[in-house]
């Protein structure tokens, strides 16, 4: 199955191909330009492949959270691309795809005597002071222990006191670095970051299991529903950052 992706809700975007002889991608910062970057890379790929659209099978995308904008543009090309060829849709979550990278590191050496499968926190910057998060299990992130939720900075302390991850991974690390607790034996991965390559190889699977959708029903997860902060907001936020 050849399997195209698209990962556009953070910086830098990225498209992948994954086939029979592995995955592919092409990556690049794309600032104001996300879907005209995204299709010449797509051109690019497909050709370097020496494959056309209509032999892709099915197409992927990072479907959240993260920037509102980069979601529309990755579910759009990709609807109209499944749309032209019939072809099936595979979401994969942004923050599953950051924990499936985390996890595929080998962060535990071969003879490790635990038997407890690798936790893994994804936490991502999701601006206004706030922070994208989940937590997942397994070598494929299969297992959802904590869905994508907000969080503020001073709820950290808590999350992690609660859920005990063995590493944490996404740029939250760096933007919010004063609100993390001491490591205490957790690894950090504060460059860790989804891309195109990971959404490929959890479409993969996802596909096989039959988690694809008709291109009509493909949509980004939000999360949070508000674009921009209000004036009070902002006002609010400067008194307590001690502006």
């Amino acid at each position: 199955m050849r399997i195209l992706a698209i990962e556009t809700s953070a910086e830098p975007c990225s498209v992948a191909l994954a086939h029979a002889a592995g995955v592919v991608q092409r990556s690049r910062r794309a600032g104001a330009r996300v879907a005209e970057q995204a299709l010449s890379m797509i051109a690019e790929l497909l050709a370097d492949q020496s494959i056309g659209l209509t032999q892709v099978d099915a197409f992927a995308f990072g479907s959240g959270p993260g920037a509102f904008t980069g979601l529309r543009v990755a579910c759009a090309l990709v609807q109209g691309l499944a749309f032209a060829g019939d072809r099936p849709v595979v979401p994969v979550g942004s923050l599953r795809a950051l924990a499936y990278g985390a996890s595929r590191r080998r962060l535990r050496p071969a003879d490790d005597p635990r038997q407890v499968p690798l936790r893994v926190m994804a936490a991502v910057d999701a601006r206004m002071r706030q922070i994208y998060w989940a937590v997942y299990e397994g070598a494929l992130a299969e297992r959802q222990l904590a869905a994508p939720a907000l969080a503020m900075p001073e709820e950290v302390p808590g999350l992690i006191a609660q859920w005990r991850p063995h590493v944490i991974a996404g740029d939250a690390l760096r933007a919010f670095e004063p609100a993390w607790p001491a490591p205490n034996g957790t690894i950090r991965l504060p460059d860790a970051a989804a891309d195109a390559s990971m959404i490929a190889e959890l479409a993969r699977t996802d596909l096989a299991a039959g988690r694809a959708v008709a291109a009509r029903d493909a949509a980004p997860e939000y999360v949070r529903d508000q674009v921009a902060l209000t004036v009070a907001q902002r006002s609010s936020l400067d008194r307590s950052a001690g502006r």
